[in-house]
């Protein structure tokens, strides 16, 4: 408890005014919205709870009001969905999740930390990922999982995803966590993951792909692999964590929809799709399904009454376990809320952060909810071989 009183209690010395991040950072790019351009969003300071707190506060999030009007927009694409949404989310993900933006199954006495880690690795080892092989990680976020699974399996692995703040953050963490030599294995680009061949690999390049929680973004899936499957060789192999609505999801009852609602719209989603589509969307870009299955419902069975849910922490009223359960347990979400809200009413951080922020936490309150009603799943896992 110590740890977390201590960080509490240094976010008063936080500077009173927080400084807006210089303009003309980032650039356009077509595959990019090409509204905010990523301009005002820095990835400068400190890698930790107040670094991350001091983003949140003095970076632009003037994006969430287009993201939150246009999001029923039927012209509003995907790619502007997902652009926007990490424009003014990513901040908040690095201080709630650090810097691997996923969910995990999870057993009593193992932490949440250790538990991420452990989901990557599990990723890894289903791939067979082997030192020298050629692997794209698409809708990478700041890149957390695939310097976690380099580091596993020496593969060379290049991270794609379509926000150009998260590449600038993704190599600033590499060149703090990485040696000159692993860092060899690694490359970022900003990219559309629709449109991979050839604008980032050249045609049968790869030798795996991947997609931690990234597919979602676009609800044609066969758009998404049939891009990977002329991105892979013959034989290679694709894993995806996918966020889908479970078959006891009922599209006559109003509180389901609503929940499905309220977390598409506060996770940067057009539409949540059931488990039979990507799957089918697979089969029609030339894959052959190897494994599939939901790891919510094989984690009961494999930890029984040991069994910690996927969203544990967000449930919580409160807790102080670490600053990290703190920060996402209910009462730890209040608190960022109100800190933003006092600090927006007196004029020192732009009223914009504590929109975004309760547009956050509504999507935590409709995931526990989809997650303890198991009308959704961030784990449906499949693995599948290019014909």
């Amino acid at each position: 408890m110590a740890p977390c009183i201590t960080r509490l209690a240094a976010l008063c010395l936080l500077p009173a005014r927080c400084v807006r991040a210089e303009e003309g950072l980032g650039q356009c790019h077509e595959m990019g919205s090409g509204r905010s351009c990523n301009a005002g969003i820095s990835e400068a300071g400190s890698d930790g709870y107040l670094g991350y707190l001091w983003s949140i506060m003095s970076n632009k999030k003037d994006a969430v009001d287009g993201y939150v009007a246009r999001f029923e927009d039927d012209s509003l694409t995907e790619r502007t969905t997902t652009d926007e949404y990490y424009d003014v989310a990513t901040d908040f993900y690095l201080y709630g999740w650090g810097n691997s933006f996923h969910f995990a199954t999870r057993f009593a006495g193992e932490s949440l930390e250790d538990s991420i880690v452990r989901h990557e690795h599990f990723l890894s080892g289903k791939l067979g990922l082997k030192p020298g092989e050629k692997v794209a990680d698409l809708g990478m976020g700041v890149g957390g999982p695939l310097r976690s699974i380099q580091r596993f399996s020496n593969a060379d692995i290049t991270g794609v995803t379509i926000n150009d703040y998260q590449v600038r953050r993704a190599n600033k963490f590499t060149k703090s966590e990485c040696s000159s030599q692993m860092a060899k294995h690694i490359d970022y680009r900003q990219g559309d993951f629709t449109k991979l061949v050839p604008d980032v690999f050249a045609p049968e390049s790869l030798d795996a792909v991947y997609y931690i929680e990234s597919s979602c973004h676009i609800a044609n899936r066969t758009e998404v692999f049939q891009a990977s499957a002329k991105a892979l060789k013959k034989g290679g192999r694709l894993f995806s964590y996918e966020w889908v609505m479970t078959d006891r999801f009922d599209p006559k009852d109003a509180e389901h929809v609503a929940i499905k609602k309220g977390i598409e719209l506060g996770d940067g989603i057009e539409e949540l799709v059931g488990i039979q589509a990507p799957l089918e969307s697979l089969k029609q870009s030339g894959f052959r399904i190897l494994e599939h299955g939901d790891l919510v419902d094989l984690a009961q069975e494999w930890y029984g009454d040991h069994n910690v849910p996927w969203y544990y922490d967000m449930a919580q009223k409160y807790s102080f376990s670490s600053f990290r359960t703190f920060v996402l347990s209910d009462f730890g979400q209040r608190t960022l809320g109100t800190l933003l809200w006092l600090a927006g009413q007196a004029g020192v951080v732009p009223e914009e952060a504590s929109k975004t922020e309760q547009m956050l936490r509504h999507a935590s309150i409709n995931l526990v909810k989809g997650g303890e009603l198991k009308i959704f799943t961030p784990m449906y896992y499949v693995l599948a071989e290019k014909i």
